[in-house]
């Protein structure tokens, strides 16, 4: 009973004294209110740009190496003296090759000066020349079709695989699937359309032009020689395309 009774008083006083303090009660809860819900607009700011920035990286793919183009030491721990070193398509077959820890390996080069032309109308886009295993390494939905394949490479087909915006330009309001498209006055037939890839239609994927490694596209090399570049035969930097290797691993 005694113990009851003190607890009461407790309570009682402790109810008696924020009441007679009443300013300096509410602030103090409101410093408390306001010091947790701080930290948990912070926590949930910060899982939220890390999960936004999971799903950006995800439309990448997933353990990637890139490689480019770039100067080089001319001997082995110099700071001066660089040299131009360009990647080739040898360097992408030794990396298939030899190196036996990477599952995928794809070679990339890419233009921005093909005007790609339809039946309907005509779209700037990029144009990559790769070969089918990119489709292992980066992440490219197909929506519509398929995509490029080992015979579209031995048999040195003109096919082409576009994304969800080129589609739309080419061909607005009917499929590009199984249309035309001329690029450098050379007929491709569309065999695949890439679902739209980011928020909001915001990544440059979806506005891509996808053919057969151009270093096999003769027609094509001939008219400009830089596309060509896959052999690492044509060094001038103006007409150097860009070549990337990416590396699955």
């Amino acid at each position: 009973m005694n113990s009851m009774q003190l607890l009461f008083d407790i309570f009682t006083q402790t109810l008696q004294t924020l009441w007679a303090h009443k300013l300096r009660s509410f602030l103090t809860m409101f410093g408390i209110a306001w010091g947790v819900g701080s930290l948990l607009l912070l926590v949930g700011l910060g899982e939220g740009f890390r999960s936004g920035q999971r799903r950006q990286m995800a439309t990448m793919g997933q353990d990637i190496i890139m490689l480019w183009s770039g100067r080089v030491p001319a001997q082995a721990g110099s700071g001066t003296g660089q040299r131009q070193y360009y990647l080739t398509y040898r360097d992408y077959q030794d990396i298939v090759r030899e190196a036996k820890h990477v599952r995928n390996a794809a070679p990339l080069i890419n233009r921005g000066d093909i005007r790609a032309v339809s039946d309907l109308t005509n779209a700037n886009g990029q144009v990559n020349g790769t070969t089918p295993s990119l489709g292992k390494i980066r992440y490219i939905p197909i929506g519509e079709g398929r995509w490029l394949n080992d015979g579209d490479i031995a048999e040195k087909r003109n096919v082409a695989v576009i994304g969800d915006e080129m589609s739309r330009n080419l061909y607005p309001g009917t499929s590009a699937l199984g249309a035309g498209l001329l690029l450098n006055g050379v007929r491709f037939q569309i065999v695949g359309i890439v679902s739209s890839i980011g928020v909001n239609e915001n990544n440059s994927t979806n506005n891509r032009v996808y053919i057969p490694n151009l270093r096999r596209n003769e027609r094509i090399s001939r008219q400009r020689r830089h596309c060509y570049a896959g052999t690492g035969r044509d060094r001038d930097r103006q007409h150097h395309a860009r070549i990337r290797h990416r590396a699955h691993a």
